[in-house]
């Protein structure tokens, strides 16, 4: 199944010189998402997966900083109580953190903070600032708000800079967030033993107990004020923090803090490619607080004329002409550590530590991170809609309104966080009535790595109730005992609202299945299906008062399939036969009106049969569209397998129809990737050919594609294919004119219908070569 989320990205603002490799508005592959189901090709560099995450974070949506506070405040209201405005709970607040403000257990780590001459030794006065805040706002009462827990699920904030290592698919990534928010609990477990000098474990000879306040305020002000003694887990960070600071003292704080109006700072919304910190300015007075809590009516997004005049580093940086597979590091190292990650600009390494906590947390409905540049924090709201940056509050200067901020953060449960308590490593629980039993852990779990889109993952599940339906399920139900298998397994994935559900797309192929032989056994075999309801994306941007909130909105469904194997498993005849059964499914699905829209290797799998025959199925049919839904210009696919006309700039500006033909052309180009790129039914581990087709843009893709066509009508390949004849690999790609440069100027006029694309592509080019 595949993991590439679809979406269509908004235009990309021309590149500057010096910048990072940028990728351009390209269908279904908004940012990291596109590396997701190739991660172990691409890898986990920060380097190989910058430009992805940088798409991801550059178009973010604005809002004002009151306007998320009141936000986070009103997520954290006392239920038992009547319900208070939004707006009278912020002001509430605002005024009880006052008198903690200019409480010098705070002020004396804030001014030492804006002493520090270098980022690295200002951790640990901004954890103790913060660390002693929350320790004070425990014991403040707000009417209205909830009441502190005070146990050891409390956060606080602990220096960090130090490895936290994660795995995808085969390959460990490893990052280092310079601050992290995490619970007691973990802060507690990460600092192990107390050592001596030597390393070794120091035992209590005392025998006297320790108060739990004095253990407590020693956990915040001492222990995670220095790195940690073994490494976090990513499933255990709540939230991390990228610092940017210039060289040299910031301003001090003012003598005594005191409720203000809103000031924005410069910038106000940190820039999308700013490299290192900005330079702080003069702060100039912003609109009122109530003005500032609504979103900007004329721009949402960021604007390249934003970022004009930013310095910009460009020592971690390739130069515009140079090749992306530079960034590749060899194919035989899983390994990859992070290089200096300062050299990166703050938000596209804040987007890093984000899809990381997407990772360890796989329905995690969101996640809240922060940059610090300077002496002033900028919050980020990711989910899989997209992102959404908060207005800077300097807190230095306006000590009461980061409070509050801190207030809300630690007043906030798990939920509120984003974090699905259902969905642990290994877990068991019941969803309207159906027993679900599965383990993260297993090697056969297939995850997601990126901000934005679909965000799939497919693990294995186990479930005594659907069992036992499938059991209980009769021969005349056709398609539901097509595949001999009892093996089950999960799709959890954030598709867009406004699509057409995959389930009532099955369902549709399931009736199309009853009379067309082509289809039956060839599709996947749903068994239940569940959408998870009060998890639309739009809600938030619905309650911050964003235009178009529900535009893109998504919501999180699980679905349970009938286990299936991938294609590339299989080789020779085996995979010839069960690639050409997809093609014929293909077809016979589009002419009943079903259009798949996006064929990859990982959405063509495969069942054995009872006698040892391998069929093909046509698996995932999330972008799917059906003769109910309007068929316009909309960019699906997945780039590297997508037609070459829906790869250029006619067709990415949306004005190229998604045709039968793209679609076949995708399946032949499935058919070029495996040839060259698999041999025994296993991925080359080395010299691997079309690696480039992964790291390029959608002009890139159209290149690397046209030169292909170009080497194979001259009679040459990348290497010799380990699965079909060269000759037949020649017929089907260059004699069916996939390359536009072999095409007649006349075939953008689909003077080829339907049948004649599938008879001449297909049936004149593929069928004589199979067995009888």
């Amino acid at each position: 199944m595949a993991n590439t989320p679809g979406a269509t990205a908004p235009n990309t603002p021309p590149s500057r010189v010096n910048a990072a490799p940028k990728l351009k508005s390209t269908p279904n592959a908004v940012g990291s998402a596109v590396i997701s189901e190739h991660i172990s090709t691409v890898g986990v560099h920060v380097d190989d997966i910058r430009p992805w995450i940088a798409r991801d974070v550059e178009n973010f949506r604005r809002c004002g900083a009151d306007t998320m506070l009141q936000e986070l405040l009103h997520g954290c209201k006392d239920t038992s109580v009547p319900p208070i405005e939004k707006s009278k709970l912020f002001a509430d607040s605002l005024k009880a953190v006052e008198r903690i403000c200019n409480d010098e257990k705070i002020t004396e780590h804030v001014k030492a903070f804006a002493k520090c001459t270098s980022e690295t030794t200002s951790y640990s006065d901004f954890v103790k600032a913060t660390n002693a805040a929350l320790l004070e706002l425990q014991s403040l009462n707000v009417p209205g708000l909830t009441a502190p827990r005070n146990d050891d699920s409390d956060i606080l904030f602990h220096y960090n800079d130090y490895p936290i290592t994660q795995m995808h698919q085969d390959q460990q990534a490893l990052r280092k967030p310079d601050v992290v928010v995490v619970s007691c609990n973990t802060a507690t477990t990460a600092s192990g033993p107390q050592k001596d000098g030597k390393g070794r474990k120091v035992k209590d000879t005392t025998g006297k107990s320790v108060d739990e306040s004095t253990k407590k305020r020693k956990l915040y002000m001492d222990t995670a004020a220095k790195k940690p003694q073994d490494h976090f887990k990513w499933g255990d960070v709540t939230s991390t923090l990228e610092f940017k600071r210039k060289r040299g003292p910031l301003a001090p704080p003012p003598d005594k803090y005191k409720v203000k109006e809103y000031v924005a700072p410069k910038p106000q919304y940190l820039p999308k490619d700013a490299d290192g910190p900005v330079e702080p300015t003069n702060l100039a007075p912003g609109p009122a607080a109530a003005s500032s809590n609504q979103p900007s009516s004329q721009s949402r997004r960021t604007r390249g004329s934003e970022s004009q005049g930013e310095n910009k580093r460009t020592s971690d940086h390739l130069r515009s002409s140079e090749p992306a597979s530079k960034r590749i590091k060899s194919n035989n190292d899983n390994r990859t550590e992070e290089k200096d990650p300062k050299k990166l600009p703050p938000n596209v390494q804040n987007g890093i530590y984000v899809a990381e906590m997407f990772a360890a947390n796989i329905a995690r409905q969101h996640v809240i991170s922060y940059v610090v540049n300077n002496d002033v924090i900028y919050m980020w709201y990711f989910d899989r809609q997209d992102a959404i940056q908060c207005a800077g509050i300097n807190f230095v200067d306006d000590l009461p309104r980061f409070l509050v901020l801190l207030l809300a953060m630690q007043r906030m449960s798990s939920e509120q966080w984003g974090l699905n308590a259902q969905f642990k490593e290994s877990c068991e629980f019941v969803v309207d009535g159906v027993d679900l039993k599965f383990d993260l852990t297993s090697d056969q779990r297939t995850t997601h790595f990126g901000l934005r889109g679909r965000a799939t993952t497919v693990f294995p599940v186990e479930s005594k109730v659907l069992s036992k339906q499938l059991l209980e399920r009769g021969e005349e139900q056709g398609h539901f005992n097509d595949i001999p298998t009892h093996g089950l397994v999960a799709k959890l994935y954030w598709p867009e609202e406004s699509r057409e559900s995959e389930a009532q797309i099955l369902k549709k192929v399931y009736e199309i299945a009853q009379s067309e032989q082509d289809v039956k056994g060839h599709v996947p075999e749903m068994i239940w299906c569940h959408k998870f309801e009060g998890t639309s994306t739009a809600k938030i941007r619905r309650a911050l008062g964003m235009d178009d909130a529900d535009q893109g909105s998504r919501v999180l469904y699980i679905i349970v399939f009938k286990k299936l194997l991938p294609i590339t498993t299989l080789s020779g005849v085996e995979f010839l036969m069960a690639w050409w059964e997809v093609v014929r499914c293909h077809y016979a699905l589009w002419k009943k009106g079903v259009r798949h829209r996006d064929v990859s290797p990982s959405n063509i799998m495969v069942y054995k049969t009872p006698d040892g025959r391998f069929i093909g199925v046509l698996n995932d049919y999330d972008l799917s569209s059906t003769q109910c839904t309007p068929r316009g210009n909309e960019r699906t696919g997945t780039v590297p397998f997508m037609a070459i006309s829906l790869l250029t700039p006619k067709a990415i500006a949306g004005k190229v129809e998604h045709l039968y033909r793209h679609d076949a052309e995708s399946l032949v180009w499935v058919l070029v990737w495996v040839c060259v790129r698999y041999e025994g039914g296993e991925l080359l581990s080395k010299g691997r050919p079309l690696d480039d087709w992964l790291k390029a843009d959608a002009t890139g893709c159209l290149k690397e594609k046209s030169d292909l066509c170009v080497d194979v009508s001259r009679g040459g390949l990348p290497r010799e294919t380990h699965v079909v004849p060269r000759i037949q690999l020649g017929h089907c790609s260059i004699s069916s004119g996939l390359c536009p440069r072999y095409v007649p100027e006349t075939w953008e006029g689909s003077v080829l219908d339907d049948k004649s694309v599938f008879e001449t592509w297909f049936e004149a080019n593929v069928k004589s070569s199979l067995p009888t």
